[in-house]
């Protein structure tokens, strides 16, 4: 059943004001309406996000061809047995 939430767009980002209820994962369709929103009082600091990511580019091109193997199998394994 369709479930309309208000929404911001910004710097090519979708920002909801609500969490859908009970929706973990749908297609959607976006209407841009005429005006521009205000955006004061934005829940989410896109200015500290873009640093951030700035400091992360910097390590995946060191990043890019290393084979790290199955980590997340092997963590799993190992606290399975931890907490057997």
């Amino acid at each position: 059943m369709p479930h309309t939430v208000e929404a911001v767009y910004h710097d090519g980002v979708v920002e909801l004001k609500e969490k859908p209820p009970g929706i973990k994962s749908a297609r959607v369709l976006v209407t841009f309406l005429d005006g521009e929103e205000k955006m004061e009082g934005r829940s989410i600091d896109w200015d500290n996000i873009k640093r951030k990511k700035s400091a992360v580019d910097k390590w995946i091109g060191l990043l890019k061809g290393i084979n790290i193997g199955d980590w997340k199998g092997e963590r799993r394994k190992h606290l399975e047995e931890k907490h057997r």
